[in-house]
């Protein structure tokens, strides 16, 4: 069984949740696919976020280690590419503007 652990939610989350539920049970077809083609590209969003992420760290991780004889800071200082590192934290910041952007249209759409 795979367990996920426990993650704890807001109340008002909940209750989001649930008028989503309801808006889709009556939602028409094409409705549906809508909502469907926004959460596939969340989805794909967030996977090429994570990994462009996670190859940034992992590339910084190895310059970092080579300049190890430098001393900590300067290995740090010299390893660390900036301009990557402040296009994926805007790149971060506009996915999380958008996310939230995502979800007040949903939930509009949910209570109207």
């Amino acid at each position: 069984m795979l367990h996920t652990g426990y993650v704890r939610r807001h109340p008002s989350d909940e209750e989001r949740r649930r008028r989503i539920d309801a808006y889709l049970t009556g939602a028409s077809d094409e409705e549906k696919g809508a909502v469907l083609l926004a959460l596939l590209g969340h989805a794909v969003i967030f996977l090429l976020l994570s990994a462009t992420e996670a190859i940034w760290l992992g590339s910084t991780l190895v310059r970092v280690w080579r300049h190890r004889q430098l001393g900590p800071t300067q290995a740090v200082r010299t390893g660390v590419h900036k301009p990557s590192l402040a296009v994926l934290f805007a790149a971060h910041v506009l996915y999380l503007l958008l996310r939230k952007a995502g979800i007040a249209k949903l939930d509009q759409r949910a209570s109207g």
